[in-house]
Formats: C-alpha cells, sequence, structure tokens
C-alpha cells in the first residue's frame, strides 16, 4: 500500500486481522524503563472520511473489508497459523511409465569333450575324441587301432607305447575361470593355444584328427563334422589335416573302417608327392 496511513487506521487494520495491540497505562512495579517509539504523525480525521475520499459508507465498508481480509491471510501466513494458499493450476494427467521388458538371454550351451593327444612321431600329431566321462579310456585296444591307421598312412609311430596328454572340456569354475566365456568360439582358441604350446602344432606336418569335436575344435567349431572330413589344409601350406571317425567308433562300428579309409587316403597321395 502506498502513501502513509495514521495511527487510527492501522488500529483499525490491526482490528480487522484480529492483531491486538496494547500498552500499560502506568509503569509496572520492576519494570525496565520504557522504549522510546517513532510514531508518525497524524493527519486530520477529516480526510479520512470516506465522503471526503469521494467513496460511500458501503464502498469504504467494502475497501476496509477487503484490505483487511487480505492483510490477514498474510499475517497468518507469516506467523506459521494456516499453510499457505496456493493456486490450483490447470494440470494435464500423466501418462503411466511404462518399463521396458527385459528378457534374459537363453543360456549358452557348453559343449564338453575330452581329447587324448599324442605325437606319433616328428612330422604327425594325433588328436583323438574320448568320452568326456570314464576312466582309463585310452587302452591298449585304442592304441593298437591308432597304430595300424598310422603304418597304413605310412607314418608308423617311434614306438607302441606312445605317451599322451588329456585335454578336458569345460575347464571347470576354478578361480577366474568362473568368469570366462566357455563357448564353442572360447573352447577352439583354448585347444589350439594348448597344442600349440604342448606340441608345437605348426611345425607338424601332419595332423590326424579323430572324432567330432577333435575336427571341429581344432579347425573350425562353425563347421559340421560331415563338411570337415577328409583330406583338410592345415596352418600353412606346407600341413594337412585328416578328419574322420573316432577309435570309439571305429571299434564300436567296425563298418565305418572302409569310410575311414576313403577319409584318411588323400593323404598317402600327398606325402608321394612331396617326397
Amino acid at each position: 500500500m502506498q502513501g502513509r496511513i495514521n495511527e487510527r487506521t492501522r488500529q483499525h487494520y490491526l482490528d480487522a486481522m484480529g492483531i491486538q495491540t496494547w500498552f500499560p497505562r502506568q509503569i509496572l512495579p520492576n519494570a525496565l524503563p520504557p522504549r522510546p517509539f517513532d510514531c508518525l504523525e497524524e493527519e486530520p480525521e477529516e480526510s479520512f472520511k470516506p465522503e471526503a475520499s469521494g467513496l460511500s459508507s458501503q464502498q469504504a465498508s467494502a475497501q476496509v473489508s477487503s484490505a483487511s481480509t487480505m492483510g490477514a491471510a498474510t499475517a497468518k501466513d507469516l506467523l506459521g497459523i494456516s499453510g499457505r494458499v496456493e493456486t490450483k493450476q490447470d494440470s494435464k494427467p500423466v501418462p503411466p511409465v511404462t518399463q521396458p521388458v527385459i528378457t534374459e538371454a537363453p543360456p549358452v550351451a557348453v559343449s564338453k569333450f575330452r581329447l587324448i593327444t599324442l605325437s606319433a612321431n616328428e612330422h604327425c600329431l594325433v588328436v583323438a575324441e574320448m568320452p568326456h566321462s570314464g576312466l582309463n579310456q585310452f587302452s591298449r585296444f585304442h592304441q593298437r587301432l591308432l597304430s595300424d591307421i598310422l603304418r597304413a598312412i605310412q607314418l608308423p609311430p617311434e614306438s607302441e607305447a606312445m605317451p599322451f596328454s588329456e585335454f578336458v572340456w569345460p575347464l571347470g569354475n576354478i578361480g577366474l575361470m568362473e568368469h570366462l566365456s566357455q563357448d564353442d568360439s572360447a573352447a577352439a582358441d583354448a585347444v589350439c593355444a594348448y597344442l600349440s604350446n604342448q606340441f608345437g602344432l605348426a611345425r607338424r606336418k601332419v595332423v590326424l584328427l579323430l572324432g567330432q569335436a577333435a575336427a571341429r575344435f581344432v579347425i573350425d567349431p562353425n563347421r559340421t563334422f560331415s563338411d570337415l572330413r577328409g583330406l583338410q589344409k592345415g596352418l600353412h601350406s606346407d600341413q594337412h589335416f585328416i578328419v574322420t571317425h573316432g577309435l570309439n567308433e571305429l571299434m564300436k562300428l567296425p563298418t565305418l573302417k572302409s569310410e575311414a579309409w576313403r577319409d584318411i587316403y588323400p593323404i598317402i597321395k600327398e606325402l608321394t608327392s612331396d617326397s
């Protein structure tokens, strides 16, 4: 409100807002000396009459009532008597938030296989698939059959007692292995690293791969066994892979020996032409 108001008008406003101000008319015993107040000079009462301002008595009453109502709301807000007067705004309905449906990827099937690896001689390396479980699987019967195959392709073993090593996949949850991927691609990398570090895979002239797991995880895990059977190019131009049935299958189904012979026979021509 602009301008100055006299004390009587201020008292009217305070009374309309329900605020009572009073002062003692005499000095109370043991009271502190009164504090000086700077009061505003009062103007003549005639200037604040409704007739002098050009307003009727009803209009003046309505103006005072409106001012008092506004003042009361402001005073109550300042004193914390009531909550703030908030204006309602037009609010648009908020569409519900739809959570994305997260579908878990199906677990990757882990291949399980066991490979028997032995160095037949200086130029030939044999990798044969055996059942994943069981003990003493590479028996003397397996060794005798393997010796006959090596002699048939003119790569006889250096000795009848051929020492061998086993590679079992998956590697198991040991240490950090449980955090590593054990899919077919990782299996192929592990097999090739094992053969390279332990048996010098790259320097072997002939690598005989007996069984599906031996062929797929040495050459290419994404190709089928039927596609890999026979004579395959090795890691370099002077190396050959021979892929055929496993020793267990040849012993259980002797009819497969004719197919195995067709798979390994081309290597004889290659070795003869090289010599």
